[in-house]
């Protein structure tokens, strides 16, 4: 009987032994674990915030780099083109004269054209091409009006307050043309540009 108590008793420790034992030993590699992915962790907000700050210096580097640019200043080339446009508000058309740079704006920054040109509004600034507008009150100068004035065509041209003024006075007699021109003409015929005047001229020759 005793033998029989004995032994139970030995496989007891010997069962408690071995649950203790596993047990530890899995704590034990839990804890290693543990460590491991807060070391995996840290290594990955280092290498972040590394990167971070890279990219952050890299951001300000870009910011540097534009600004300078943006300081630079273009200046005129010697093959600068000018465009003068003005609107005239009595038609409404829009004149556009177009010019080659003067020597003297060559190399010149927008500062200085503006304040060789007050009087005028910069559209376009750049090194190859400049556009500078405004509006000015009324006619453009390129409207005419064709009238027979004593049997010869005479052409007015209307001047900025919007009246007729002798312009040219031909010597086309009215009594050749048609009786539809002779009416046209008799009530005053309007042209917009020289071109379209000089071939309504030709025309009646």
């Amino acid at each position: 009987m005793n033998k029989i108590i004995v032994a139970i008793i030995s496989i007891l420790v010997i069962l408690l032994a071995i649950f203790f034992g596993t047990t530890m030993y899995k704590n034990e590699e839990q804890g290693k674990v543990t460590n491991q992915v807060e070391n995996v962790t840290e290594l990955s907000e280092q290498i972040v915030d590394e990167c971070t700050e890279e990219f952050e210096e890299m951001q300000k580097a870009n910011e540097i780099d534009t600004q300078a640019n943006s300081q630079e200043e273009i200046k005129l080339s010697p093959n600068c083109s000018f465009t003068f446009k003005t609107h005239y508000q009595g038609c409404g058309h829009i004149s556009n004269q177009y010019i080659n740079i003067p020597k003297q704006l060559v190399n010149k920054t927008q500062a200085e054209v503006e304040e060789l040109y007050s009087d005028w509004n910069i559209e376009k600034f750049q090194n190859n091409e400049v556009i500078l507008s405004k509006t000015q009150n009324g006619e453009c100068g390129e409207h005419y009006v064709i009238r027979d004035v004593n049997g010869q065509i005479v052409i007015y041209i209307i001047d900025n307050n919007g009246e007729e003024k002798e312009y040219e006075k031909t010597e086309i007699a009215t009594e050749y043309l048609t009786e539809t021109d002779k009416i046209t003409i008799k009530n005053g015929l309007k042209v917009y540009g020289k071109e379209a005047l000089n071939q309504v001229i030709e025309d009646f020759e």
